[in-house]
């Protein structure tokens, strides 16, 4: 398969680089970048502190053919729209369709002919710098249930999407190469059920305890995205026990007790 990138600009237009005579060299994301500092303890001892994703990196490598030397001029506008370093877009290869790259251009580039040809440049590198650091399925997964993405070994028993009813005790899968944490990259919960004075959502696997003490009604909607728990709409965070729910790498399980004629819907994009 030959490779090709799809850009995927703020206002919903998106070419494919091929359909503009864009002949892509190279497009090979590197593996997430973690940083520690290190503080000396002692005499013979190193105190590291927690990990954190730094800056990420993809170089973007590709030639352009064009027809004559006003044509080639004509596609350097282009292409300085096109990667544009004041906003960010996403790109998406033709290699893996399921996965795309929030990111925004660094550093400028050159267009340059090749050997002073009118009809063909030189090698151009664009350096994307990855928005948050990592790439995402392009569908969460309550869309997946036709389109299981590749590459995230996802258990048969454990499919999404992840939609329940009246269930206590229930597994969501969570691929990719992070855990979902409540402060950071994390899932949706939404519920809809009746309670009559408090809920509680246990991730069973994490040992996390979510309550929240309100009656709630089946026309009611609660959904816990991060930190703060809303109810159509409004922030009830204060009516809760101050927790959140993080998901590791792999099967969790969730247990939900409190409710009757309920429904549960667990949703997330997976994270490489």
């Amino acid at each position: 398969m030959e490779l090709d990138i799809q850009v995927i600009q703020q206002d919903g237009s998106n070419y494919w680089l091929s359909d503009l005579g864009i002949q892509v060299e190279k497009f090979s994301p590197p593996a997430p970048t973690f940083t520690r500092t290190y503080t000396s303890v002692g005499k013979y001892n190193v105190a590291s502190s927690e990990t954190h994703t730094s800056e990420r990196k993809i170089p973007l490598v590709f030639d352009v053919k064009t027809i004559d030397s006003v044509d080639q001029e004509l596609m350097r506008l282009k292409l300085f729209d096109l990667f544009r370093g004041y906003e960010d877009f996403y790109v998406v290869s033709s290699v893996i369709p399921s996965i795309r790259w929030p990111v925004h251009a660094d550093d400028g580039f050159n267009v340059d002919p090749y050997e002073a040809s009118p009809i063909m440049t030189d090698d151009i590198t664009v350096n994307l710098v990855v928005t948050g650091g990592f790439g995402e399925t392009i569908n969460t997964t309550a869309n997946m249930e036709n389109n299981i993405p590749l590459g995230f070994d996802i258990p048969f028993a454990c499919l999404p999407p992840y939609r329940f009813t009246n269930q206590s005790d229930v597994k969501v899968f969570v691929g990719g190469s992070i855990p979902l944490l409540a402060d950071g990259k994390t899932a949706t919960l939404t519920f809809h059920g009746d309670v009559a004075s408090q809920l509680s959502i246990t991730n069973k696997t994490t040992g996390q305890v979510f309550q929240l003490n309100q009656a709630l009604k089946k026309s009611q909607t609660l959904i816990l995205y991060g930190m703060v728990p809303v109810v159509d709409g409004v922030n009830v965070y204060s009516k809760g026990n101050h927790a959140y729910l993080d998901y590791v790498k792999g099967i969790n399980e969730l247990q939900i007790a409190g409710a009757t004629n309920y429904d549960l819907e667990f949703d997330t994009r997976y994270y490489v």
